[in-house]
Order: C-alpha cells, then structure tokens, then sequence
C-alpha cells in the first residue's frame, strides 16, 4: 500500500504544513507516502513531489485529495476527499459521490459540511482526524510584551484586526508572521498600521524560534477550522488571543500514534 496526498496548496499554511508533517508520519512508521502540490515550498520538508508528477496511480495506491476535486472515480484501493476548510471550501459544492470517504478535522466542521447538503446520501464514509502539529516546545520567556500576528496575510485572517487588537491589549510590540498572499489587502489595511510598534516579519520556517520571541499568539479570521496556532500556543505555553471564529479544535493536539492509527484504520476499512 503506497499513500498519495494530492493537494491544490503546497505553499505556506496551516493545511500544507499539516500535509508535510502527516506525510513524514507516514513515513517514519514504514507506510510510503509522497505529497503532491503546485507549488515549490513543500517540496524540500518531505518525500515531496510536483503536482503534474502524481500519476501513474496503481490499484495499491490510496489517494487523499485536498482542495482538489476529481470528476470521477480512479482506479485505486481508497480515494479520500480531504476538507480542512468550511466556506473556502465547501462540501455541497463538489462532486463527491466517487469517493470512498470524506475526512474532516475536527467533528463541528463536520456536522457544518454536511448541513449544508440537501442529500447526504452520496456521502459513502466519514472519518475525523485532526491535523499533526509541529515538534514544538515551551521555551523561555519571549521578549517582554510582544506580540505576534501569524498566519497568512489575506482578509480571511483579518491581519489588521489582530495587529489592532494586540495594540490595544497594551503590547509594545507587535511581529507579523506569515506569507502575504494578497497583496491589495495589505496595502489597504496592514501597510498603514506598520511602524516603530509593527514590524512585518515575514513566513518563518523555526516555528519554536518564532513562538520563543513572542508572549501571545493573535488570530481574527473570519472563518477557521482548527487553527494551527491555537494548538501550538498550547504546545508552546504562548498566549493564544483568538476570536469567536477560532474556537474550534482541541486545546491540546492528539498524539501522532492516535493519528497515524486512525488513517490506517481507514486505509484497511
């Protein structure tokens, strides 16, 4: 049995980062996997390939497919539509019939994907695993009174929200962490804010350095699932400053051996 993750973003982000960690998972257990993507950021943190490289298929082959929706059935032993998201990417509006099963992280996206679907007949099997995290750990005491922003700077995180909200709460200084995807956003809402307080930091790879020099973690998406940065928060003893979109999730992230025997187990049912 050889494991495929086929996904339409391999660049900077909570799903790409939980696809790199659950494919290393795979591996180091003795179970084959490569992930696949469109873009170059994943391929060096994994057995990783290109997008267009992903095929041949052989009847062995599991195929987990993230945000990329095939029309069809294909030719191996299990075919997983993977959902990390809910409005980005919704259920009700893909063909989803051909597939073997459906994955979700977390149960309440679950139930939200579904209620959206006048027929759930077409839903053959349902299973819930949440993401791999990170090896990360509480180090010392960041710099005092610093706050970090992290995650993609794009309106769905709210950037300029979560820097407004950090100055509030009285932080001296506030660090942006992560990839600015949309570049029209940011000179409308964040380029503004930035100063001798604001300091974009950009996408840092040593998530445990960046965790290190920062006290809380703000997050004001408009719509999340199970934040990645909540969970670390909690890995790191950080502070995570969410809000009511960022409640989902478990506080604490589930070990690796409960997830890899969960996937399993769906691989062989």
């Amino acid at each position: 049995m050889r494991v495929k993750i086929v996904t339409g973003w391999s660049n900077p982000g909570g799903s790409t980062t939980a696809h790199i960690n659950l494919c290393n998972l795979f591996n180091e257990r003795d179970l084959e996997c490569t992930l696949y993507g469109p873009h170059d950021w994943h391929l060096d943190k994994c057995n990783a390939a290109r997008l267009e490289d992903s095929e041949p298929l052989e009847d062995e082959d599991v195929l987990i497919l993230h945000y990329f929706n095939v029309a069809n059935r294909v030719p191996v032993r299990k075919m997983i539509l993977s959902l990390h998201e809910k409005e980005l990417c919704k259920l009700s509006e893909m063909k989803h019939s051909h597939f073997d099963a459906i994955h979700f992280i977390t149960e309440e996206q679950k139930e939200w994907q579904l209620s959206k679907l006048t027929d759930t007949s077409g839903v053959n099997q349902t299973i819930v695993i949440p993401n791999m995290y990170d090896s990360l750990v509480e180090g010392p005491e960041g710099e005092s009174n610093v706050a970090g922003v992290i995650g993609s700077i794009d309106r769905n995180k709210q950037t300029h929200l979560s820097i407004e909200r950090a100055l509030k709460d009285g932080y001296d200084k506030v660090l942006l962490f992560g990839k600015l995807v949309d570049m029209e956003y940011y000179l409308e809402k964040v380029e503004p804010l930035l100063g001798l307080n604001v300091h974009f930091a950009g996408y840092v790879e040593d998530k445990q350095k960046m965790y290190d020099a920062i006290d809380a973690a703000y997050l004001s998406s408009d719509s999340e699932v199970a934040p990645l940065v909540k969970g670390e928060c909690t890995l790191t003893g950080t502070k995570f400053m969410g809000n009511d979109n960022t409640t989902g999730g478990a506080e604490v992230p589930l070990s690796a051996d409960d997830i890899f025997d969960r996937w399993v187990e769906c691989f062989k049912s």
